[in-house]
């Protein structure tokens, strides 16, 4: 009876520290210094036209501007990516939202990579990356 009692509460002590250990882990989130929120999408229509979205949100009196990198690249060879789209958009805003149409060429696979470096008084500039591929 005690070896049972034992093996129960050892299970109890170690189910509560993992769903403790769950619970913190879903709570941590990146901390930026000039950042409220991005969101960013890419999709390609059947027709070949991609679309980017970009945005992003800082903070009034904070947040002085961005820089927003675009690169579409196109697979080749199984592992090889291609350049086919680079593009750097300048903001001086404390927010943007817009979208980029590009028309491709040929069907395939292609990768989509966003970067922002975000900057103001909050501190260092934020660098947020986006990573996103998609076929047609």
């Amino acid at each position: 009876m005690k070896r049972k009692l034992t093996i129960f509460v050892v299970f109890i002590l170690i189910m509560t520290f993992a769903c403790q250990s769950l619970v913190f882990a879903t709570d941590i989130s990146p901390y930026n210094n000039n950042t409220s929120t991005t969101t960013t999408t890419f999709n390609i229509s059947t027709s070949g036209k991609a679309n980017v979205h970009v945005n992003y949100m800082g903070y009034n009196g904070v947040t002085t501007g961005a820089t927003i990198s675009i690169k579409i690249e196109k697979r080749n060879f199984l592992l090889f990516w291609t350049d086919v789209v680079t593009e750097t958009i300048t903001v001086e805003a404390y927010r943007y939202d817009n979208n980029f149409y590009y028309q491709l060429e040929d069907s395939g696979t292609y990768r989509c990579t966003v970067e922002y470096v975000i900057s103001g008084t909050g501190g260092a500039d934020d660098v947020i990356t986006f990573e996103d591929t998609a076929s047609y």
